[in-house]
């Protein structure tokens, strides 16, 4: 059972966790003994579970909304509880791109708090955005766990670095700080994809980037013109439109160019990368 005790910092649940699993059952167990007297002793232990599970929501961002999955009369009686304490369930956690999300991080006890709140926000907005560029936000997460190993506990400077991976993801300067600049936008995060594979982490020389470069935005026009004339090839009866864009169109492309740009295996893992990465910018893409 929840002891007693509400935290400072929350406790994080996920519901992959054992943790979560157990929660979900002894609530789903309560709101079927309620409203008989066997379920009230424990109607102390469910809102205080609650109570922590929706400031670690609102800590970590991604957590689902506890309540979900189990009937009215818990749902009821926890969201009461909660709301009481003055956090409404309901409300979807600030984001670094909500407008109030500065205001919300200044309201925090301390810079510990501070830089948790920005530390776990960046982390959210890498989780959700990830598909649609690997290879930047990997180097964002990398970039993020360096901050926080190196700096420690010093608070004020974790902070003002941390200030500026989000200044960068609110401007868009993080997705084109390394792009070519006659490169048109939407083909930046490919550019990514195919230096990583293509290069395998060793810098291209400026020969080699301007060939990569014009290599993407024929592979993205493919993708495009594809999306555009084939809009819900995403959809599971178009699996062999996908295997056709796949193996027909973006393989043979690469397997044609002259001289070669990648060995067979290459071009096959290369090929993937770019459906998933075509499928998570697929509304952007039909808007070019």
């Amino acid at each position: 059972m929840v002891t007693n005790n509400q935290p400072d910092t929350p406790l994080l649940f996920n519901y992959q966790t054992p943790d979560s699993v157990i929660a979900q059952a002894f609530l789903a167990s309560l709101d079927t003994v309620l409203p008989r007297p066997e379920g009230l002793p424990y109607s102390g232990d469910a809102k205080r579970l609650a109570y922590i599970y929706a400031r670690a929501r609102n800590r970590y961002k991604d957590t689902p909304v506890l309540g979900k999955d189990i009937g009215a009369k818990v749902r009821k009686l926890i969201d009461d509880h909660v709301i009481s304490l003055g956090i409404d369930p309901k409300i979807p956690p600030i984001q670094l791109s909500d407008a109030e999300f500065d205001m919300h991080v200044a309201r925090a006890a301390n810079d510990r708090a501070k830089a948790s709140e920005m530390e776990h926000a960046i982390r959210s907005h890498i989780r959700k955005h990830t598909d649609e560029d690997p290879v930047l936000y990997r180097k964002l997460s990398e970039r993020l766990n360096d901050i926080l190993k190196n700096l420690g506990e010093q608070w004020n400077e974790v902070i003002a670095q941390l200030q500026k991976i989000i200044d960068e993801l609110r401007t868009g300067k993080a997705g084109m700080a390394d792009a070519p600049s006659d490169l048109p936008e939407h083909c930046a995060p490919f550019l990514r994809t195919v230096l990583d594979v293509v290069c395998a982490g060793q810098t291209p020389t400026a020969t080699e980037l301007l060939r990569l470069k014009d290599v993407t935005v024929e592979l993205v026009n493919l993708l495009v013109d594809e999306l555009k004339a084939n809009p819900k090839i995403w959809s599971p009866s178009k699996m062999p439109d996908q295997e056709n864009l796949r193996d027909g169109v973006l393989f043979e492309h690469l397997m044609r160019l002259r001289p070669p740009l990648v060995d067979t295996d290459k071009a096959g893992v290369l090929a993937d990368k770019l459906m998933e990465q075509a499928r998570a910018n697929h509304d952007k893409l039909v808007q070019v």
